[in-house]
């Protein structure tokens, strides 16, 4: 042998040796600077016995509450293979005008509504047709009112006005309305001023508008519109005798606009589900159900109901300490499930299921948005590369250590929790998740780091 090769070999011999002696384990690191009686293990535990089978949507706030002037209502309808039929309507209210001059002999030349549509969801490739309904019935602006509203006996069943046009985002739709009895209300008022000095008065009188939208298309397409924008609003075009004198011998037509804002007009997104003839329909709100795919819908369409089966069993090695405590859904991929990436929702909300059936967001979530901290509950839509030629895949994580660690302590007793959509009031799209079978490649799973006492 070379004296060259010989040196080669004893240099990675001592390499070998060193890195060798350097390696130690995580529960090791630091022992020998403590009593023997003082040790602390860490442990990490993963747990995959979690239950997961799909449940209806329960119905939820969807009038004003923030008072967001950038909020938009869902409107128009969807139909696909796996979720069925969704629908969403709204009904809205419209303000007064304190600049409105009544006066006898009153002359209508048009009466104009105006919506403002952000954008669309669905094919924008065949028409839609917009209804407006007189509504009947006064709401209230400073009442809860939820997504299951029903409409039916608080509208005109006749359309005051319908269109039919190709879907454009970002655009301003006018409706000529055209009905003489909604115009004969506004005929009828005479010299009377009393309606447009009070705002309540004025909408007990003209109650609002209840909207509607369907697609042409076989998959059909939703639109968001924005009501507090300020091209959507009721226009006005009149003349009357409000002044003694008139200095011209024409018709001295005037404007009054009508605004829709987000403070003093309530607003109710109406969502319906029909989820009849497909897979779903055959497995949504059967705890006994095994699929391999758990379901997430807006407009209150699919949850998931999740809890941990093995709790009690793994609750045994109390007293401990909680570190982390991690839930991970990952995203079935868009060549299996059909969904595209892009259509994922970009956050999802973990909650609680109450003892009345109600939900509230856990303890974690709480105790973040006490310190304007919830981007570190999580739930955000993550992107995992496993490497350089590998297919990108997608998971929705939760920090939830200080709600297991209550869970441990026998603080917090409900152990069932639900998977639903951050932004269910204005993303209608279904997505898939892997479920807790045993068979799938991925699956949920609970990640802990924690102490033992």
């Amino acid at each position: 042998m070379k004296k060259k090769d010989l040196w080669v070999i004893v240099i990675i011999s001592i390499m070998v040796g060193l890195i060798s002696s350097c390696q130690i384990s995580d529960q090791e690191l630091g022992e020998d600077l403590l009593p023997p009686e003082d040790n602390i293990f860490v442990y990490r535990d993963t747990i995959f016995e979690i239950n997961a089978f799909p449940v209806s949507g329960e119905p939820l706030i969807s009038s004003e509450t923030n008072y967001d002037a950038e909020r938009v209502l869902l409107m128009g309808n969807l139909k696909d293979t796996l979720a069925g039929i969704s629908e969403a309507s709204f009904i809205t209210q419209f303000n007064t005008n304190l600049a409105f001059t009544s006066g006898p002999n009153m002359e209508i030349d048009s009466l104009m509504l105006f919506l403002y549509i952000q954008d669309y969801v669905g094919d924008m490739d065949q028409e839609i047709t917009i209804r407006v309904h007189e509504l009947t019935e006064c709401i209230y602006m400073d009442s809860l009112y939820y997504s299951d509203f029903d409409p039916a006996g608080k509208i005109n069943p006749v359309p005051l006005v319908e269109k039919s046009f190709m879907p454009e985002d970002g655009t301003m739709i006018e409706f000529l309305i055209e009905d003489q009895d909604f115009q004969d209300k506004f005929l009828a008022l005479g010299d009377d001023t009393t309606l447009f000095r009070s705002d309540s008065i004025f909408k007990d009188f003209l109650n609002g508008l209840y909207i509607e939208a369907e697609s042409a298309s076989p998959d059909g397409a939703m639109a968001r519109v924005h009501l507090a924008h300020p091209q959507s609003l009721l226009l006005l075009k009149y003349a009357n005798d409000s002044t003694q004198i008139d200095s011209t011998a024409e018709v001295d037509f005037k404007w009054s606009q009508f605004s829709i804002d987000q403070y003093y007009c309530q607003k109710i997104n109406i969502f319906e589900h029909d989820h009849s003839g497909t897979y779903l329909s055959t497995i949504i709100d059967n705890d006994s159900v095994n699929t391999p795919y758990c379901y997430v819908q807006g407009m209150t369409g699919v949850n998931t109901k999740i809890s941990f089966a093995s709790l009690e069993e793994w609750l045994e090695k109390a007293p401990i300490s909680i570190n982390s405590a991690t839930l991970i859904f990952d995203v079935v991929p868009e060549d299996e499930s059909g969904i595209l990436y892009d259509d994922l929702p970009d956050r999802l909300m973990l909650g609680t299921i109450l003892e009345d059936g109600s939900y509230e967001p856990v303890y974690d979530y709480f105790v973040l948005l006490a310190n304007q901290q919830t981007s570190m509950f999580g739930g955000f839509k993550k992107a995992e590369s496993k490497g350089l030629f590998s297919d990108t895949t997608y998971t929705y994580r939760f920090n939830i250590p200080l709600h297991f660690q209550y869970m441990v302590d026998g603080i917090k007793t409900d152990t069932d929790f639900i998977v639903q959509l951050n932004d269910g009031r204005v993303n209608p799209k279904i997505s898939k998740l892997w479920s807790n079978l045993p068979a799938n490649k991925k699956r949920i799973r609970l990640e802990i780091v924690y102490l033992d006492l």
